[in-house]
């Protein structure tokens, strides 16, 4: 057939993959002829942190210590990519949705190859602590369900953005059959939260996750002001707000213990809304960040501030869409004249919030 034919010429190599530091690589491998087969070989992915759960952690009075085994990728990834393999060596760690941590290694185990293992203790330091403050500028996402594919794609991106909020939601041009995937699911959201925070050198939490079908009742109830309680009792409350609304099934996918650390009077955050839609009235997300600082007279560099940014389907907003968000006051932002998918868009309109707040402010 036509594949075969297509194919012909690799006929005497196959497809392999060689490990790396950071990401796995295709070479061309010389074989004999015959049937061409696929040969898979783990590979350790980059971490700038090295994460662990609360349950993994020993505590021998005021020492917390955790073993790794030889079978663990993040016991390979000490040996292998971060070179650590002496006692006392240090690294820097995460104990996810709890603190950033420092590792120290205590010994390894060779005394059998089966059962090689690492002993570590985790260490709280000052530098870890001072990267704990709690932000002034937060950002979080109000994004039209993708193709599935293009969503697990976006998680790990969200969590290396440190993006506190992601609601999920239908809009009219978004196929009902995707909200039924299981990237949807707790344990791919967890999975692919984690590999963002690994990444991420500054964050532990993840981001809190949500979905639901109704766009107005979502946008009621994040928006709505004089609430009691202040913005963590709004957060609380959103589900049963929004369920109130017919069909919208609002459902927490996902939540970090950022809301009940806050308490519930926590404090009210100033809100800048922007809507990802390229228009004659667009403008960039800088430009409209300045806007917003000169109108509330340098509100982002001296208060708290939320940057909620929409991001619709790749087919677009509908009209009536865009005057509901402008009923609620969202700036058109807007990158240019090309055109992106929206892995594309939300990871450039993403970096266009981070430089702002990291470099402006």
């Amino acid at each position: 057939n036509g594949m075969s034919r297509a194919s012909s010429s690799l006929s005497s190599a196959t497809m392999t993959t060689t490990q790396t530091k950071s990401k796995t690589t295709l070479v061309l491998v010389p074989q004999k002829r015959g049937r061409r087969r696929r040969r898979l070989v783990g590979v350790v992915e980059n971490k700038n942190r090295i994460a662990f759960t609360k349950l993994e952690l020993l505590e021998n009075g005021r020492t917390v210590l955790v073993r790794l085994r030889q079978s663990d990728e993040r016991f390979e990834h000490l040996r292998q990519v971060l070179k650590k393999t002496n006692t006392g060596d240090e690294y820097k760690a995460t104990i996810l949705n709890e603190r950033l941590a420092t590792g120290r290694i205590l010994s390894y185990d060779d005394s059998d190859d089966d059962e090689r293992s690492v002993l570590i203790e985790i260490l709280s330091t000052k530098e870890d602590e001072a990267k704990e403050e709690e932000k002034s500028v937060t950002v979080s996402l109000l994004l039209a369900m993708p193709r599935p594919k293009v969503l697990r794609r976006l998680l790990s991106v969200f969590a290396q953005f440190g993006v506190e909020n992601v609601h999920i939601f239908s809009a009219e041009k978004t196929e009902r059959c995707y909200f039924q995937s299981e990237v949807l699911t707790e344990d791919v959201l967890v999975r692919e939260f984690t590999r963002g925070v690994e990444q991420n050198a500054l964050d532990f939490k993840f981001p809190n996750a949500s979905k639901c079908r109704n766009l107005n009742a979502v946008l009621e109830a994040l928006l709505s002001s004089g609430d009691e309680g202040g913005r963590a009792g709004r957060e609380k409350n959103i589900a049963k707000r929004v369920n109130g609304k017919k069909g919208a099934n609002f459902e927490w996918l996902l939540r970090s213990t950022r809301d009940e650390e806050e308490g519930e009077g926590g404090e009210e955050r100033r809100r800048i809304n922007l809507l990802a839609h390229p228009s004659s009235a667009s403008v960039s997300v800088t430009e409209a960040l300045r806007n917003a600082a000169a109108h509330e007279k340098s509100a982002i560099s001296t208060n708290r501030v939320e940057i909620l940014l929409a991001v619709g389907p790749e087919g677009g907003w509908s009209e009536e869409e865009v005057r509901t968000f402008e009923t609620f006051d969202f700036a058109n932002v807007g990158l240019g004249n090309r055109v992106f998918t929206t892995d594309v868009a939300t990871i450039a309109l993403l970096s266009s919030i981070n430089e702002y707040v990291e470099y402006s402010l």
